[in-house]
């Protein structure tokens, strides 16, 4: 009796971590969609690049605030130092290539094929960490990948389009880029539960910067002379929301369910993003859902409620 008392509190405690990688996974279903539509102003690698200057501007600037107010900080080794440059890298590989990928592509895709991370964050935890996953994930993690088929498929019915060159190039670029985001799961769970999540996504974050601003910096260089980028509401509004929201928020939730929960059990999560970008799309742009959107839907939240059994 005494046990069972004793579980309830771990196990709500559990769902409440789960809650963080899932509103990161909804934050993350209208990004697609935004980027793509902000492409013809602003070309993909800069807007890539201001997306993580200024969600790093204000994470660092949160960092300060936070640590303004503690009495005292932990001080960060040497190698942890190197595991945030290298998460830097990864992130910065990680976005040049989502948003370079959903150019040559399209939002859908980009959507799609970063979904696949699950599949790569498993076998990564299991050989970086050490972390090997219950039954309930493998099984949860089927469920909720076959629950994202069935939504993409019922996205995709009726749409016969042949697939170009570039587009083919594209889906490389974002299949590494899911490889990228797992890989950057991975590396940086050790500095979320040694240092906490804010102190590892700034640091990940800012290191990311020096490696995207030569490129983004290239790219302008390259376009037609007097062809200046057209900031306008609309658009300026959306760098934000890729800055704010799919960035410094996301990031710092997606982490903070890592520091909390194995990584295998948080990627699962993830596979919310197409359903929360299906919903956001119906919302806010009158989009129609069939009923093969709602049956995948269905299917996917059972898969997570499976993994949310799994115990630590």
């Amino acid at each position: 009796m005494r046990k069972t008392t004793s579980m309830a509190p771990a196990r709500r405690g559990w769902l409440r971590a789960g809650a963080d990688p899932l509103l990161a996974s909804v934050l993350w279903g209208g990004m697609y969609v935004v980027s793509r539509a902000s492409f013809g102003v602003i070309p993909p690698v800069t807007l890539a690049t201001l997306r993580v200057v200024i969600g790093g501007a204000t994470l660092w600037l949160a960092l300060r605030l936070v640590s303004g107010r503690a009495s005292s900080s932990t001080r960060w080794e040497r190698r942890d130092h190197l595991r945030a440059l290298l998460c830097g890298l990864v992130v910065a590989g990680c976005i040049i290539t989502q948003f370079a990928g959903t150019a040559l592509a399209s939002a859908h895709d980009g959507a799609l094929l970063t979904t696949i991370t699950p599949v790569f964050i498993v076998p990564l935890a299991w050989l970086l960490l050490g972390e090997r996953s219950g039954w309930r994930v493998y099984v949860g993690m089927l469920v909720a990948l076959a629950g994202v088929a069935i939504v993409v498929a019922a996205q995709v019915a009726g749409s016969s389009a042949g697939r170009s060159g570039s587009a083919l190039l594209g889906d490389g670029l974002l299949l590494f880029s899911a490889f990228c985001w797992a890989l950057f799961t991975v590396l940086g769970a050790p500095l979320t539960r040694r240092y906490a999540t804010l102190p590892a996504v700034t640091a990940a974050t800012l290191w990311s910067i020096p490696f995207m601003l030569p490129l983004a910096a290239l790219e302008l260089a390259l376009r037609p002379h007097g062809d200046l980028l057209a900031l306008r509401p609309a658009s300026v509004g959306a760098v934000l929301y890729l800055a704010w929201g799919a960035t410094a928020l996301a990031w710092f939730l997606w982490y903070r369910g890592v520091e909390k929960l194995p990584a295998a059990v948080a990627a699962v999560f993830f596979f919310a993003q197409p359903l929360a970008g299906g919903i956001l799309s119906a919302i806010f742009l009158r989009e129609a859902l069939g009923a093969g959107f709602w049956i995948g839907g269905a299917i996917l939240a059972a898969g997570i409620a499976i993994v949310s059994q799994e115990q630590r």
